[in-house]
């Protein structure tokens, strides 16, 4: 049963009402010299196309047009109305509209008077008033049926000597710690090689002690991982794209050790992506000196050996920012940028030494790449993101996009999670993130990352799930 949002604007004119349907496909918008002079949406219901009548009256500038994509639908209407110069009532005077998956239409007309929002649901319907303009527009909502992980956000205390502003750094759980390397605050400027610890119980950040073979690059664009009470940690470089080999870090005797030296291990890179199992480090993908990569390695704890393992088909396209998890025995390589922002996924078998690519559905995420992941049972779980790249590259903030959504790789459908209204985090890439567990809820923490503004956050947020 769809709930109706009351009409928002002024009160002249007749009332119209187009009904409720399954989604809104097409929208149509006439401007005129005061705001907007009439709309018109096209509309699905099952696999027919229903057509509404124009609302107001279209003037010689004719209509132009917002289409929502198949597997899309509309989230969010904002609008201004006022009173204009010899209108003695309110018209609609802008109109912009987004939907669920983020693509937004062009500004409507003229920014100008009193600003109203119509949002809650899937928008499947509209209503409101109208003469020769537009006077009020309303809304009808549905709501998505109950996802298969329940689950919020949570933003986690923090006290103490912290990692503070950065992005392109990596963060792991050991325990009851959590653990931080690397990063930046500005574009391609490494900050610094402390490993901070996050002690979960008291909420407060402190500078591990660190002894051994210190890894001797501050560095950004790293990765790091935990098996048992050891940290692994590969790659990343510095303002001079310098790179570091391959260490491992003991909580237990706060000890670094250099397992593999630079010439001896994998080839040098940056934001590449890391995932364990009990007994392997997996590394792939990532930008070395001279290119983008979409080789898999895998190394044994126990043999303390790298084993490379069979290279992608050619439909699998080189990248670096993609995701990275292991999920019952299988590597899985979510999405990724490789000169643009991909949407495809794959997965390894480490048994058959096979690469598989599957085809998703359901609320699929746009492509993307630099998001936040975790590991909930059979699902990945991410958030946020890059959607396009900035024109300075990596100096600038390129176009960056928020949601939680969560792959069942059993089934191969996406689910978005968060639900319309709550409270997210702000929208970021380029931010550091584990799979954990926080007060016995196991699912996604994230740590820092980069505005829209180009700004850097440092916040620790917790996805905790409460039903998988």
């Amino acid at each position: 049963m769809a709930q109706k949002l009351e009409a928002k604007g002024g009160e002249a004119g007749e009332a119209w009402d187009d009904g409720t349907f399954d989604g809104v496909r097409k929208v149509y918008v006439g401007q005129g010299q005061d705001g907007i002079a009439f709309v018109k949406f096209e509309y699905v219901n099952g696999s027919e196309v229903v057509v509404g009548d124009e609302r107001g009256k279209q003037t010689l500038l004719g209509a132009e047009e917002f289409e929502v994509d198949p597997d899309d639908y509309i989230v969010y209407v904002e609008g201004y109305h006022e009173k204009v110069y010899g209108v003695t009532t309110e018209i609609i005077t802008a109109l912009k509209f987004e939907t669920y998956k983020g693509k937004t239409s062009q500004q409507f007309g003229m920014v100008s008077g009193i600003k109203f929002v119509l949002q809650g649901g899937k928008i499947v319907g509209f209503h409101g008033r109208s003469t020769d303009v537009l006077h009020s527009l309303g809304a009808y909502i549905s709501f998505p049926s109950t996802p298969d992980l329940l689950g919020k956000w949570v933003k986690v205390e923090q006290k103490g000597d912290g990692p503070r502003l950065r992005c392109s750094h990596a963060i792991a759980q050991v325990g009851n710690k959590i653990y931080s390397f690397g990063g930046e605050f500005e574009p391609n400027q490494p900050i610094d090689k402390e490993l901070y610890v996050f002690d979960l119980e008291t909420r407060t950040w402190s500078i591990s002690p660190a002894t051994g073979d210190v890894p001797h690059l501050s560095c950004l664009g790293v990765c790091m991982v935990s098996i048992g009470s050891t940290l692994y940690v590969f790659g990343g470089r510095d303002a001079s794209r310098q790179y570091n080999g391959f260490y491992s870090f003991d909580t237990t005797k706060n000890e670094w050790k250099l397992l593999t030296p630079l010439e001896e291990g994998p080839t040098p890179r940056s934001f590449h992506s890391m995932a364990a199992d009990e007994n392997n480090v997996y590394v792939f993908g990532g930008v070395s000196a001279t290119e983008r990569l979409k080789t898999l390695d895998a190394y044994n704890i126990v043999d303390q050996k790298w084993v490379k393992c069979a290279t992608p088909g050619e439909s699998f396209s080189i990248r670096g920012g993609a995701g990275l998890e292991v999920v019952q025995g299988k590597v899985w390589v979510v999405y990724g940028f490789n000169g643009c922002e991909v949407d495809d996924v794959h997965y390894y078998d480490p048994v058959e030494d096979k690469w598989t690519q599957v085809e998703t559905f359901g609320e699929k995420p746009s492509g993307r790449s630099v998001f936040a992941s975790a590991v909930v049972g059979k699902h990945i779980v991410i958030f946020g993101g890059e959607i396009a790249m900035d024109p300075q590259a990596h100096v600038g903030p390129g176009k960056l996009i928020g949601g939680t959504f969560a792959l069942d790789t059993v089934t191969l459908k996406w689910e978005r999670l968060d639900k319309l209204g709550e409270e997210t985090p702000n929208i970021r890439g380029w931010s550091a993130s584990t799979t954990g567990t926080i007060a016995g809820k196991k699912g996604l923490v994230m740590h820092g990352g980069k505005a829209q503004t180009n700004d850097r956050f440092d916040d620790l947020y917790f996805y905790g799930i409460d039903s998988a």
